[in-house]
């Protein structure tokens, strides 16, 4: 079962596209976090993989594109009222179904959607990945089409967990290069940039470990068993922030927060070391 926020936001995305692109969309799986029981209203996205019945024409793409900017548009307008609220939207990408049975990094896709990027093939897609193919395999939900069990859909072990140590190297490596950067303005240093980190880079090292995907909760549960207990705080705050938990202690000023940032640099650089030295 979805949660009703989630059921209600792919209703209305399902709606648009049904008056957009009338008789194209033959399934969408809602993956993710609201599909792994781990939503959180105000902190999590919903994600989801649609099958479209054909290759869209370019008149096609551009109303896909104005349902999703129309929507994103929307929600940061509903999360100016709410303040610094994060805005619940849909990301996903748009495959054919003959798509999911073929590994992932070999796939085109027809379109994708990601925090207000609308972009089309050819482009290089980071939301197509081995990951997003075993969450559908694993837990996808379905709205409409037949359910994940009925879908023929490419899993490797093997191909999940070298494309995870590559997005440790690649993806993490850079996001502490932008971490540590001097300068960095303060909208960056707040906890939603640190908790990305804290918890985000742990569920790569968890997949590594257990050939099995984590939401952030489970990651950093995971952080709190394997990792040092000096970095018990860290984690512990970035797991108060993603739960919406009162901050166990007062804001720290400009000065705590770079701290907070240098150390959710050195957490996650330690992570990607434990991580790629992982048989």
């Amino acid at each position: 079962m979805l949660p009703v926020p989630v059921s209600r936001l792919v209703e209305e995305l399902l709606a648009g596209l049904d008056r957009a692109l009338p008789g194209r969309i033959e399934g969408l799986y809602v993956v993710g976090s609201a599909s792994m029981g781990a939503f959180r209203l105000g902190r999590s996205d919903v994600d989801f993989v649609a099958i479209v019945d054909r290759d869209l024409t370019r008149r096609e793409l551009a109303r896909l594109r104005a349902v999703h900017l129309g929507r994103w548009t929307s929600a940061l307008v509903h999360d100016g009222a709410l303040g610094r609220r994060w805005p619940l939207v849909c990301n996903g990408i748009y495959v054919r179904s003959t798509h999911l049975a073929n590994p992932p990094l070999t796939v085109t896709p027809v379109a994708c959607h990601a925090s207000g990027r609308f972009r089309i093939a050819p482009h290089d897609d980071f939301e197509v990945n081995p990951v997003t193919w075993h969450t559908l395999a694993a837990n996808g939900i379905a709205v409409r089409g037949p359910g994940r069990e009925r879908l023929r859909i490419h899993t490797d072990d093997n191909e999940l967990r070298r494309w995870t140590r590559g997005n440790l190297n690649s993806y993490w490596r850079r996001w502490v290069e932008r971490a540590r950067r001097p300068g960095v303005r303060e909208a960056v240093l707040d906890r939603r940039f640190t908790t990305a980190g804290v918890l985000g880079a742990p569920r790569l090292h968890y997949t590594i470990a257990t050939g099995e995907i984590a939401s952030k909760e489970e990651a950093g549960a995971h952080a709190l068993e394997v990792f040092d207990p000096r970095w018990r705080p860290l984690i512990e705050d970035a797991l108060g922030w993603w739960r919406i938990e009162p901050s166990p202690s007062p804001s720290p000023g400009t000065t705590g927060r770079r701290r907070r940032r240098a150390d959710a640099a050195d957490f996650v650089s330690h992570v990607i070391d434990a991580g790629i030295a992982l048989p």
